[in-house]
């Protein structure tokens, strides 16, 4: 593990000092919900490669050069107030301010403000998750504002250990320091104190064979509750300290007992009598999930100088994504991150339960260290929302590419390779990558290195080189695996939603995914008016809703009805629109919503919308829909199918429906005169599909012959010509008769064949197969057209009807209602 800030700006400089970050994470990678849900998997992965000393002893003096190199003047700082990147609203903005002024302006009046919490010297900045980027802008801004100096600092180094068991195991009879009194004493017994600071001793249980983390140490002078450890020293002098609490005996021994916070606060100290200095601690809850790093911590915040002004870093957990996630695991801490990452901190006996206690304790800790709390209030115009998620999510990719690409250096580095091209070609933005899938990506790597270029001869300094070409054929594997997994994964995550009754139950197997349909756009000839219509109407809101957010008119579309005359293509292209648009498709019809059972049948209604508004984008589409959404006003009709209709539209555009919702309902009908007069007032947008001209019909003729083999002479304008008043449907039951032609012929020789090898007594030939069938020609067309004819005439009595419905309620009508004639 390297570096110890975060380094986000250019203008900051690195720390090249090595660390142990104990049982944390890296600071350079994020925190987001996804990220650390992913770190819980492999947390102990990457517990086995954190193994350097914390703060090499023999380099304090190049910490400090280092911290002074990452302290960034106002000077040097390009963001401001005026012209903050993202929405900061002037609630946050005064809360910062008013205690910053105080602590960074007014060091005379800090005497009469230590117990002021508002404008206390250490202020808690709390923000969303994947805030981290807009977090520190903020804090450059402030730094900019009052002409400051900036210094921030990843909480994971002040939660580090002084020593790790690994890199220096103690053994039997070392002289040792006891240097406890910011490290974590869990093992002090009932009735015990901890001895005092920098007390001589003598190793004399290492418990090296069980790799235990407390040790048996005899100490030169008597501690109060002292034991005698089984024997092995003299009463009162012993005790079991842990491995943290220790350091080796001999000159310098205080120089190596130095936590690194130590470090940074005789720095922060020093740099006060310079200026007003602002220390940004991130992710403070790591230090604070631990009571004696907490404790530590807080003591040294306490007695900080005036001119300081601390301020700590807090990214909250998005429920959302927790939710989605349906971890119980991850639901428990309502900390995200910070909850998930103490796991560091605790014991491996410890359980799931006992997170939440952590969490809460947690809470507690971060109140008491930052009496003052800053949360960053998101705007409150749609508009502006719907931008200002866009940027979070946008710092959400660029820190979970710089995650990514750090993994993946790091595991080259650990295995002997190296790789010029890391930063260009890992670009991984929409997922964290786990250890499994780096050792995958690598892996592909390497394979495709040895197969395509010479070896080097392996030594103790020689390094295997990978190509940038490789590197990004293992990232492309992995990615084309990972696409294949969440395609697989679909139908099992619509079977995941959380029903409330059984009605939802029973509907969630008439849900289709999108990528189930297979019917989209390309596979519809003609009706381009109508698909462009749809496009704009149902696929733009459910895709891009952010351009819907404003005002009041720019609501997306509830309800679309298409109607025309029958097999012109209404089905196909509701199937289309949900592929297209991503929607999950909800097929209505009365199978599914009727019940033999008294009320059951609006209880079913009533789930259909309250499922579809769990698993939007969603499409219900209601075909034949004058049948289930006739007019009410027929004498004949039974009183549940009545009770049914008004359930659904009630559901439908009620009281309690939700105008952004993006659920759609799409219907298609064959007679929209027989709709009740409500649900028309529901289907604001009315579109008719009617029967193709000779230009359409070339379009879907070629459609349909797409994949057939055709001969040369097939001209598909003297096609369309034939089929005056055809149907989409019509026009692809012509070419199935059609297609029929060359098939009947090679039957007809196969028969032939056969019966004159019968008659001669010789082997019957073998069966033709696909490939021997000759081309469709235009005889064959010809013939089909004298045996398919229109289903539909243009002039009869529906389609009139269907004309003056249009006129009168479809797109594009003249409204014009014709007049009665003198002699009715």
């Amino acid at each position: 593990m390297k570096g110890t800030l975060d380094h986000l700006s250019s203008k900051r400089a690195k720390l090249s000092v090595p660390f142990n970050f104990g049982s944390g994470c890296s600071p350079l990678i994020p925190h987001d919900t996804e990220i650390v849900s992913s770190l819980c998997k492999t947390m102990e992965e990457q517990n086995q490669f954190s193994s350097e000393e914390n703060v090499p002893f023999a380099q304090h003096k190049l910490l400090k050069e280092d911290l002074k190199k990452a302290v960034v003047s106002a000077s040097d700082i390009s963001e401001s107030f005026d012209s903050f990147p993202y929405y900061l609203s002037e609630n946050t903005k005064s809360s910062l301010l008013t205690p910053a002024h105080v602590n960074l302006c007014c060091k005379e009046a800090m005497e009469w403000t230590k117990k002021i919490s508002f404008i206390s010297q250490r202020v808690l900045l709390s923000g969303p998750a994947g805030s981290e980027i807009y977090q520190e802008t903020l804090m450059k801004a402030l730094t900019k504002h009052f002409d400051a100096r900036l210094l921030v600092v990843d909480s994971s180094l002040l939660s580090s250990s002084s020593k790790s068991k690994e890199s220096e195991p103690y053994k039997k009879g070392d002289r040792v320091r006891y240097i406890g009194s910011l490290q974590s004493t869990r093992f002090i017994l009932e009735g015990q104190r901890a001895p005092d600071y920098g007390s001589q001793g003598e190793v004399r249980l290492p418990f090296e064979e069980n790799g235990s983390s407390k040790i048996g140490v005899s100490f030169d002078k008597p501690i109060p509750g002292g034991i005698d450890l089984g024997g092995n020293c003299e009463v009162d002098h012993g005790f079991f300290c842990s491995v943290d609490s220790l350091c080796l005996d001999g000159p310098g021994w205080e120089d190596r007992a130095k936590h690194p916070f130590d470090v940074i606060f005789e720095f922060v100290s020093e740099e006060s009598a310079h200026g007003p200095l602002i220390l940004f601690l991130k992710d403070v809850e790591k230090v604070c999930g631990n009571t004696y790093s907490y404790h530590g911590l807080k003591s040294k915040l306490e007695i900080f100088p005036a001119g300081v002004f601390v301020i700590g870093s807090q990214t909250q957990a998005d429920s959302r994504k927790d939710k989605l996630n349906g971890s119980p695991f991850l639901s428990k801490f309502p900390y995200g991150q910070a909850a998930i990452l103490d796991l560091a901190f605790q014991d491996s006996f410890g359980r799931v339960n006992d997170k939440t206690k952590e969490a809460a304790k947690t809470a507690k800790h971060v109140t008491k260290l930052f009496p003052s709390k800053v949360t960053i209030q998101p705007p409150q115009d749609d508009l502006e929302l719907s931008k200002w998620k866009q940027l979070l999510d946008r710092d959400i990719e660029i820190l979970k590419v710089k995650a990514n690409i750090s993994k993946v250096q790091s595991f080259l580095t650990r295995n002997g390779l190296e790789c010029a091209d890391v930063e260009t070609t890992v670009c991984v933005k929409d997922r964290t990558l786990t250890n499994e899938c780096v050792d995958k990506i690598v892996g592909y790597a390497l394979s495709h290195q040895v197969m395509n270029s010479t070896v080097p001869t392996p030594g103790k300094d020689v390094l295997l080189a990978l190509s940038g070409e490789s590197l990004q054929h293992g990232v492309d594997l992995s990615e084309r695996m990972q696409n294949d997994h969440k395609k697989k994964s679909t139908k099992k995550s619509l079977k995941d939603v959380a029903t409330e009754n059984e009605f939802e139950k029973r509907l969630l197997s008439d849900v289709i995914p999108p990528d189930e349909i297979g019917v989209s756009f390309d596979d519809i000839g003609a009706l381009e008016n109508v698909k462009e219509t749809l496009k704009e109407l149902v696929m733009l809101p459910l895709q891009r809703p952010e351009l819907f957010s404003k005002g009041q008119l720019m609501k997306p579309c509830k309800g679309i009805l298409l109607f025309g005359p029958p097999g012109t293509g209404k089905t196909m292209l509701a199937k289309a629109v949900a592929t297209e648009a991503g929607a999950n498709f909800i097929n209505i019809s009365m199978s599914s919503i009727g019940s033999k059972w008294f009320g059951e049948g609006e209880k079913y209604v009533k789930a259909v919308f309250s499922l579809a508004s769990k698993i939007a984008p969603s499409v219900i589409f209601v075909d034949e829909v004058d049948g289930m959404l006739g007019r009410r006003e027929n004498p004949g009709e039974h009183e549940a199918m009545r009770k049914m209709k008004n359930e659904f539209m009630v559901n439908w555009d009620g009281l309690r429906t939700k105008d952004k919702e993006r659920v759609l309902v799409l219907a298609a009908t064959n007679r929209p005169f027989d709709l009740d007069e409500a649900v028309i007032r529901r289907l604001p947008r009315r579109l008719m599909v009617n029967l193709p001209d000779a230009t359409n019909r070339k379009k879907i003729i070629s459609v349909i012959l797409a994949k057939e083999d055709l001969a040369e002479d097939v001209d598909l304008e003297a096609v369309a010509s034939l089929t005056e008043g055809y149907s989409g449907s019509d026009l692809k039951n012509l070419c199935i008769t059609a297609a029929h032609s060359p098939i009947r012929e090679i039957l007809e020789k196969e028969k032939k064949e056969r019966s004159l090898a019968e008659a001669e007594n010789k082997p019957l030939p073998p069966k033709y197969s696909s490939s021997d069938v000759r081309p469709l020609n235009m005889s064959d067309l010809k013939q089909a057209h004298e045996q398919v004819c229109a289903s539909i005439s243009s002039d009869s009595t529906n389609m009139n009807e269907l004309v003056q419905w249009n006129e009168l309620y479809g797109e594009g009508g003249s409204r014009k209602k014709t007049p009665l004639s003198y002699f009715m």
